[in-house]
């Protein structure tokens, strides 16, 4: 039995995990288990850098450092460098692994370690939304999320694997489809020179929503955060807040719609991210479902594509974990 370290770190949590790989029962049956049963959450903050949250976890998990890692960050990686987006920290891959004294370290982009979970999830970890009996299983899968931004990847089967890439879609132009969206545009490009997806599709976004639909009415919009949007949104409290949060979701159906079609996305559509999950039980009412088939003589085409949502709020942990076992020659060995 090996211990697995995999972590999901972001500007401000780094979440880690200990997965248990029996090569053995590997050997015997093929059955490998991704879920990291011990589980801790350090503040980035409490910690100079990522060499010393590494020993605090391992520490308080009561372990030598494993031998075998994974990290997802908040952040780029390029050309074995790391940078996280939201934290002054910077390291070389390499030269993390070998301070550590560990045999392989892989790090990954948190939005690719979620996509990458997406084949390895469990049943109650996904909840269907939309579905169409005709995916297929040779065709890539779009995986994107509204979260503190919006991100996207594709997911593309590769040899009994899959390879992931990595997009900056949520960087794409904003594109309104009614009145009220062309005035939500209207307003902010007053602000901005560029108006993205990601701008509407986040939780910045949602407050974006609120104001520009308090300017357009003529209100005075309140110093509201994502989370003040969302709560009184869904408890119908404020009706401009219950506005946003509808448009969010209409928004998320064509946005939905629009990456299955440039991804050729026939294997499904596959949503993450932190706000969603909240506003499911409000898609009903919106025109989310209706947004996301709204493509002309694509229609049928979008009509095929099952949309599914992640609620599995750990859900990189587990990308973690399948990206180093099959990513990993020791570990594929088995």
């Amino acid at each position: 039995m090996s211990l697995l370290l995999v972590a999901d770190i972001g500007g401000t949590n780094g979440r880690f995990g200990l997965v248990e790989y029996d090569a053995e029962n590997v050997r015997a049956n093929g059955q490998i288990n991704y879920t990291a049963e011990r589980q801790i959450t350090l503040k980035c903050a409490e910690h100079a850098d990522m060499a010393a949250m590494i020993k605090a976890c391992c520490s308080q998990f009561g372990i030598d450092i494993p031998a075998y890692g994974c990290l997802a960050i908040a952040g780029p990686i390029e050309n074995g460098q790391a940078s996280m987006t939201n934290l002054n920290w910077k390291f070389s891959i390499d030269g993390l692994r070998d301070q550590l004294g560990m045999k392989t370290l892989h790090v990954i982009n948190d939005f690719a370690s979620l996509a990458y979970a997406v084949p390895f999830l469990q049943e109650n970890e996904l909840v269907t939304l939309y579905e169409s009996n005709k995916a297929n299983a040779e065709a890539p899968i779009v995986v994107m999320g509204p979260g503190t931004g919006f991100g996207m990847a594709a997911l593309v089967p590769s040899q009994n694997n899959w390879k992931i890439i990595p997009t900056e879609g949520g960087h794409a132009s904003f594109a309104p489809t009614n009145d009220k969206e062309l005035a939500i545009k209207s307003f902010l490009l007053k602000e901005q020179a560029h108006v993205s997806v990601e701008n509407i599709l986040s939780g910045g976004g949602l407050v974006t929503l609120y104001r520009a639909l308090a300017h357009n009415s003529g209100a005075e919009a309140k110093p509201y955060t994502p989370a003040d949007v969302s709560t009184k949104g869904l408890a119908n409290e404020d009706p401009l807040c219950r506005e946003a949060v509808l448009t969010f979701c209409d928004v998320l159906g064509e946005v939905a719609g629009d990456k299955a079609l440039s991804v050729g996305a026939r294997g499904g559509v596959v949503i993450g991210g932190g706000i969603t999950p909240k506003l499911k039980d409000l898609l009903p009412e919106s025109h989310f479902l209706e947004r996301y088939k709204n493509k002309g003589p694509m229609a049928g085409y979008v009509s095929d594509i099952s949309i599914r949502l992640i609620v599995n709020d750990k859900a990189a942990l587990v990308g973690s974990a399948a990206w180093l076992i099959h990513n990993t020659v020791e570990l594929k060995a088995h």
